[in-house]
């Protein structure tokens, strides 16, 4: 008997057995795989001619496992538990090995002969099928050990084969043209007949069942059950060695050329991996998408970080979270698996962190997503965010009280507050309350207007989080004029209504001659007026005025508003100088929040939400505090951002709270992320084609915005932009865009396994075969 066994060396076929024996020239595997496309949402495993291997991950690291390479073994046959474990075939030793996740390789004790294994699937179950030539058919092997054997009806059947989740078996019988399938009750009927599969090992099973062949030649087919519909997906595949299907519906191909490519519904092929040496059989495993929202608050020497879960779990539930800080590369993991939060500790006080978070959907790496984004920086040793924060309002200011948070690291905790949206902070001073809260007196506030005020402390290492409340400053009632029934009764005084003065008769003429005066009793003048009982009145000068300083500046003037897109622009005149220098000034919007503050300019842009009618007022500043109000401005309505027919063409990038994504699926849910809007301001989400508006939202006092938005079921797959259009800071038209292709939803069945096909043949031949292995379940 001579059988020629296809081993391919990159593009060459140099292996060929004949009675037995095994002649290989074969250069050894490159040393790295190169990422030429997005494999974010998979790891790959790949077979070589030789043996060997390799399992490229979603970051695009790879590293071989389990070599079973012994005896130049050229198999491609490999599948892919639910739990990350290994299967492959190797025809030279007749043998099946199990790799475990970062575990040896080990052989699995088939008691049945097994002649030249070309393939392997695995079930649900955890039971094992591997075709063999010994007598053209399958053998099943139970979790549990025992093994059933299977006959295929047909010339060749030891190709390629696949399993699905109700336990049938599918196998290409290529010298007849045949795809067949035999049920779990063992009856055995033909899928499809066609002429273009002879040569291919390559065959695959999606979710809804449907099959994949593809052909050296470069043609992709699918073929649906119960009809028997051959369809042509794509015939740029390129020279097929293997076929894969993802969770998430996607067909990855791999090539003798040494690429692995990504296949859309469509038929969009897309690049994944190349440079691969003797690339043929061919596995692909979908993981989650990596968390979103990673959140972090500091503690002493720990962190508590918590996050949204996966979008999507790959195909199988997320059985684990695990948490890492940079730097220093600490861990935490939930003991429940369904927890989104941990507390990462061992960490230094003091020292700056961030914190990304995998999800997985086994316990081991194999099934790890991309690290998610970062969380903010926090530091440990910083004081915890204040609570039960409470203000009572009063003339310009409000007094506050709350309970101190934790104060880290440092004891020495001290308390400052904002009232500009962070954009400064003022000591305050505290006094002990009830209840072991601390009071305090927030000052400098605008009377009759809403004003949050952020409170937070901090120690030497800094300032920790802050809680935050809005409290209306009112000025108080004016005092009642008094009236003339609570007037005080007026003073005794000398007035007409008084008695008369008495003053005594003029002494008569006297003849006798005066005494001359002495120096100590002078005599009166003979002209002064005679003493009166009661002396006359002085009047009193009148007192001299100064004219006050004012105390704060006059209040601004002729504020007018000009609404746009999203935003208003606010332009106001300086108030009459009353000698008190301005330091700057802040125009407020009611309704809030947004504020604007200059350090001299007289005008400047709020950001604010479309269809809301809005006034404006603004203060003057100074070292000394706030003038009055202005006068309100005139009523001003922005518009929304405006939607074009087609997709704007802009170079910023919108992301998701996963980062960047390049695919999507009808009905999935999506968390657009987008920064370097105006504060406060309306950003309009709009999905193109078409165009969608999916959601309108308002950005945050930084600009960015997060909002949840769903792809439409009824979505045509194919190419497509999320784009998001509003206005920057300063009020120009800002559009960011992300450009996805939407694919079917995922499914819930993972794919594993792979074969090589083996071609019966007389005398001594050189083959072209390929390889291709799927099990599918739910």
């Amino acid at each position: 008997m001579v059988r020629s066994i296809p081993r391919r060396c990159g593009a060459g076929l140099l292996s060929l057995v004949v009675m037995g024996l095994v002649a290989v020239v074969c250069p050894a595997p490159a040393a790295a795989v190169v990422v030429d496309g997005d494999i974010s949402d998979v790891a790959i495993y790949h077979r070589a001619s030789n043996g060997l291997t390799t399992r490229v991950s979603p970051d695009g690291s790879s590293a071989v496992i389990g070599n079973v390479a012994a005896g130049l073994d050229g198999s491609a046959g490999i599948a892919v538990d639910d739990d990350g474990t290994v299967y492959v075939t190797n025809q030279y030793t007749s043998k099946i090995y199990k790799i475990p996740p970062g575990g040896v390789a080990t052989q699995v004790p088939f008691t049945t002969p097994l002649s030249s294994p070309t393939d392997v699937a695995v079930d649900g179950s955890g039971a094992l099928y591997t075709t063999t030539a010994s007598f053209g058919g399958v053998v099943r092997r139970a979790a549990g050990g025992a093994e059933t054997s299977f006959d295929f009806t047909g010339t060749w059947s030891t190709g390629a084969m696949v399993v699905d989740d109700q336990g049938s078996m599918y196998m290409l019988d290529s010298m007849q043209d045949l795809l067949v399938k035999q049920d779990a009750q063992g009856n055995q009927t033909t899928v499809a007949q066609y002429p273009d599969i002879i040569g291919s090992g390559s065959l695959a099973i999606d979710a809804q069942r449907r099959l994949y062949v593809g052909s050296s030649s470069g043609t992709l087919y699918r073929i649906t059950q119960g009809s028997g519909t051959v369809e042509t997906i794509t015939a740029a595949a390129g020279g097929v060695a293997d076929v894969a299907v993802a969770a998430n519906g996607d067909i990855f191909v791999s090539r003798f050329t040494g690429e692995v490519v990504r296949v859309l519904e469509d038929g969009t092929v897309l690049p994944a991996l190349a440079q691969i040496t003797q690339l043929n059989g061919l596995a692909v495993r979908t993981v989650p998408d990596a968390p979103g929202n990673v959140t972090a608050t500091p503690g002493v020497a720990s962190a508590d970080v918590s996050w949204d879960a996966a979008a999507t779990n790959g195909g199988g539930p997320v059985v684990r979270y695990a948490v890492v800080s940079d730097p220093d590369g600490r861990t935490c993991v939930p003991a429940n698996p369904a927890d989104t939060g941990c507390t990462v500790t061992g960490l230094t006080n003091g020292q700056a962190y961030t914190f990304r978070v995998r999800a997985s959907n086994t316990v081991a790496a194999v099934g790890e997503s991309l690290l998610s984004t970062a969380s903010d920086v926090v530091t440990p040793g910083l004081p915890a965010a204040p609570t039960a924060l409470q203000a009572t309002p009063g003339d310009e200011s409000a007094v506050i009280s709350f309970q101190p948070g934790n104060p880290g690291g440092d004891p020495n905790q001290s308390f400052e507050t904002s009232t500009d949206q962070w954009q400064s902070w003022q000591p305050l001073t505290t006094a002990s309350g009830a209840g072991g809260t601390l009071t305090g007196t927030v000052t400098n506030l605008l009377n009759d207007v809403p004003t949050e005020i952020r409170l937070r402390g901090r120690n030497t290492f800094g300032a920790g989080p802050d809680a935050d409340t809005t409290v209306v400053a009112v000025a108080p009632a004016p005092s009642a004029s008094p009236s003339a029934s609570s007037s005080p009764a007026p003073s005794p005084s000398r007035s007409a209504s008084a008695s008369p003065t008495v003053r005594p008769p003029a002494p008569a003429p006297s003849t006798v001659p005066p005494a001359s005066p002495s120096p100590a009793s002078p005599s009166p003048s003979p002209t002064a007026p005679p003493a009166s009982p009661s002396p006359s009145p002085t009047a009193t000068p009148a007192p001299t005025t100064t004219a006050p300083t004012p105390a704060v500046p006059n209040p601004p003037t002729g504020v007018t508003v000009l609404a746009g897109t999203s935003s208003l622009q606010v332009s106001w005149q300086e108030p009459e100088p009353n000698g008190v220098r301005i330091t700057g000034y802040r125009a407020i919007a009611e309704p809030g929040p947004a504020v604007c503050v200059t350090t001299g300019a007289t005008s400047c842009l709020l950001g604010a939400t479309a269809g809301v009618s809005y006034r404006v007022r603004v203060v003057a500043l100074s070292a000394k505090g706030l003038s009055a109000p202005s006068a309100y401005s005139s009523a001003a309505t922005p518009s929304a951002p405006p939607v074009a027919t087609t997709p704007p063409d802009t170079e910023v990038p919108l992301a998701t709270d996963q980062g960047r994504i390049s695919a999507a699926s009808p009905g999935e849910s999506l968390t657009l992320v987008g920064t370097g809007y105006a504060a406060f301001s309306t950003v309009t989400l709009t999905l193109y084609s078409d165009p969608i508006v999916l959601a309108k939202t308002t950005t945050d006092p930084q600009g960015t915005f997060r909002q949840t938005v769903t792809v439409p079921d009824d979505l045509a797959h194919g190419s497509h932009a999320f784009t998001a259009t509003g206005v920057d800071k300063s009020g120009e038209p800002r559009t960011m865009r992300m450009d996805v292709t939407v694919r079917p939803e995922p499914s819930t069945l993972p794919v594993t396994g792979t074969s090589v096909l083996w071609m019966l043949v007389a005398g001594l031949s050189l083959t072209t075969a390929g390889a291709g292995l799927r099990s599918v379940r739910p």
